[in-house]
């Protein structure tokens, strides 16, 4: 796992409705993690705008997930479903410029098994391929 100190800095946007405790959760891997972790929490992961998923990563992100509610749980009955489609859609658009898709992944939760930010964060760091610093820091 990444510890605090190595440079390579993510952005987790995740649908608010996914952990009751994640202001709790979040703020503990952002301490542990320092700078190289970001949360933005989101009212719905549908209405995230493909712009903003290419400014995180403008912004100077390694990599960027989007967290969306389990499939047939969302509150708002489709909203994981558009963030599906957000989310390939801005993958083209930023391998047209010349960034790898694996910068941006989508990550849908089980919808058997109720799980924490937490949880989903460590899965993310333990299974995080080396795809290395963002071109963007280079300039």
């Amino acid at each position: 796992m990444d510890q605090k100190g190595t440079g390579f800095t993510r952005a987790i946007l995740f649908c608010r409705q996914l952990d009751p405790n994640q202001d709790v959760n979040r703020r503990a891997i952002e301490r542990e993690m320092g700078g190289s972790i970001r949360f933005f929490p989101l009212p719905c992961s549908g209405r995230v705008d493909p712009l903003y998923l290419m400014r995180a990563l403008e912004s100077g992100a390694d990599k960027v997930y989007l967290i969306t509610c389990p499939e047939g749980a969302c509150r708002y009955r489709e909203g994981n479903l558009r963030a599906k489609k957000r989310v390939a859609y801005t993958q083209g658009l930023i391998e047209e410029i010349g960034f790898a898709r694996e910068r941006l992944e989508l990550i849908v939760p089980s919808a058997e098994k109720r799980v924490t930010i937490d949880e989903l964060t460590r899965d993310i760091l333990a299974r995080e391929a080396a795809i290395g610093t963002s071109p963007v820091k280079g300039k």
